[in-house]
């Protein structure tokens, strides 16, 4: 019968009976098992706050009115008094618009995804922040529509362990995300760079990721200020260690990450999950930012020959020739790489579909590795990263488990 049981054909059939019989939403939560992600390692309890910021600096380039100005949906998550035996807050902000889109951007009906909205986070709305020490903060940058929650895990991993993360929806670049008023934007491209793009499309991937990256430098300058939206007092500033300030981010979020690298200098280091750094032009390739730098991905990087959801492509090829470039040039580089892994094995979406249920559906993308070892070498060697450059803490790659030859961990010193 376990044969059976992987047998995609045998999989469709019980799908469309599921659905006959007992209707999408159930047939949705035996197909796409889903479970709620680890708790963090960490002594802090977590908090988490919600703010719609308008960048007034700048046009939207989505839009075609001349008076429509940046708008983004941003979290952030804090070392926070209190928290146990409160409810969680949703592994998504506003779960039940945002799960529907998610399950369509993994290409499955959109009510498959309604039981996601029972997903929980560990961390809780409200909670008054620590106030008697300052924390490094991280910006957050997701993929290609992605979403801002895509990697919970390792924003609860590092807060919990003292350190404050900011994350925006780029919006119309997100999967899905929402103005003040709850009102729901989803994902589209920029019609006239999109037309452009196909005959320069590194060019205006350049655009899109230096777009990006004024994202996570407006949330730098907001988060500043002594007051939100000029009438909310900021109740941040004070624990958060403007000196000590880190990027990280997947796929696209990995290439505006180092984009960060490259034009901000209070950006301190960085780490890319599985970047995707097309967009990066060779000039800044070939650039040193004399900045640490963290990049976790599948093992392909490590061989240009060996086929896969990233490599398979001109661009993706281009791709690991970019990311190359980067390792002989900045100083200090480091490269994990976790075989039999693949693109969104570096979010939740790894974490939190449970692969092994006897009727789940196989979901591209995952990779057939250990779940447990993804969430394992990620949390650590996150945390471990940032805690070298942040917080003078050790980082000697040589100790890490490599989970028998599962996981290789590489140091480039650069030129």
């Amino acid at each position: 019968m376990s044969l059976l049981y992987q047998n995609n054909t045998f999989k469709n059939s019980l799908f469309f009976l599921g659905f006959l019989i007992q209707g999408c939403a159930l047939a949705g939560s035996v197909l796409v098992p889903l479970e709620s992600i680890q708790p963090p390692s960490g002594k802090y309890n977590i908090g988490t706050q919600v703010y719609f910021w308008t960048d007034s600096s700048r046009g939207e380039v989505y839009t075609t009115d001349p008076s429509d100005y940046r708008e983004l949906m941003v979290q952030i998550w804090y070392p926070a008094k209190g928290g146990k035996n409160y409810q969680k807050a949703p592994h998504v902000t506003f779960p039940k618009k945002a799960i529907s889109s998610i399950a369509r951007t993994a290409g499955l009906p959109a009510s498959f995804g309604s039981h996601g909205t029972q997903l929980t986070s560990n961390s809780v709305f409200g909670l008054e922040p620590v106030q008697d020490k300052k924390f490094p903060l991280i910006l957050f940058s997701h993929g290609d529509g992605g979403l801002l929650n895509q990697n919970t895990s390792q924003v609860e991993e590092l807060v919990s362990n003292g350190y404050v993360v900011i994350a925006c929806n780029h919006t119309y670049n997100a999967s899905i995300t929402f103005d003040k008023e709850g009102r729901s934007i989803p994902y589209k491209q920029n019609v006239s760079w999109n037309e452009q793009a196909q005959y320069h499309k590194k060019y205006y991937t350049n655009l899109l990721i230096n777009y990006r990256y004024q994202d996570l430098a407006f949330l730098l300058k907001t988060i500043k200020k002594d007051s939100f939206n000029e009438k909310f007092a900021n109740p941040f500033k004070k624990i958060i260690d403007f000196d000590k300030v880190g990027a990280m981010g997947h796929s696209m979020g990995g290439g505006t990450t180092y984009v960060g690298m490259l034009r901000d200098n209070e950006i301190k280091a960085g780490v890319a999950l599985d970047g995707w750094f097309f967009g990066l032009l060779d000039k800044d390739a070939k650039t040193n930012t004399k900045k640490p730098f963290l990049h976790i991905g599948q093992e392909q990087f490590l061989d240009s020959n060996i086929d896969g959801d990233i490599n398979d492509s001109k661009d993706g090829k281009r791709n690991f020739e970019i990311y190359n470039t980067i390792l002989q040039t900045n100083r200090e580089s480091y490269g994990v790489y976790i075989k039999n892994s693949l693109h969104y094995s570096y979010t939740d979406m790894k974490l939190i579909y449970n692969q092994d249920a006897p009727l789940a559906l196989p979901l591209d993308n995952l990779g057939e590795v250990d779940k447990k070892i993804v969430d394992n070498v990620m949390d650590k060697i996150v945390l471990d990263f940032f805690n070298y450059v942040l917080k003078d803490g050790k980082f000697i790659t040589t100790d890490y488990n490599t989970y028998q030859g599962q996981v290789v961990y590489n140091k480039y010193l650069g030129q």
